[in-house]
């Protein structure tokens, strides 16, 4: 009823040294992927940006403890910076 469901397909893709995270919303950008290039790896996260984009412009993936990957998405929203975070259980 008063819920909304985001259903967002993401894809990444290695070319050369740069792994690029695409992710496609339906009813956005014209139904296009948006690419975010990685800018940080190391053994427990990984950082890829675009910022160009309109929102996000910066998405994080961090291994944390007991079986769990926080994602972080963040960037300047409507001229505030915000951030939010999805935290995910391995079951």
């Amino acid at each position: 009823g008063k819920d909304t469901l985001h259903f967002e397909n993401i894809v990444l893709t290695q070319k050369g040294e740069t792994l690029t995270y695409f992710a496609t919303v339906k009813g956005q950008n014209d139904d296009k992927s948006v690419a975010f290039p990685s800018t940080a790896e190391s053994d427990k996260q990984l950082v890829f940006e675009n910022v160009k984009h309109d929102y996000p412009q910066k998405i994080t993936y961090t291994k944390g403890a007991n079986n769990t990957l926080t994602a972080e998405i963040s960037g300047n929203l409507q001229g505030k910076v915000t951030t939010e975070r999805f935290i995910m259980v391995q079951k």
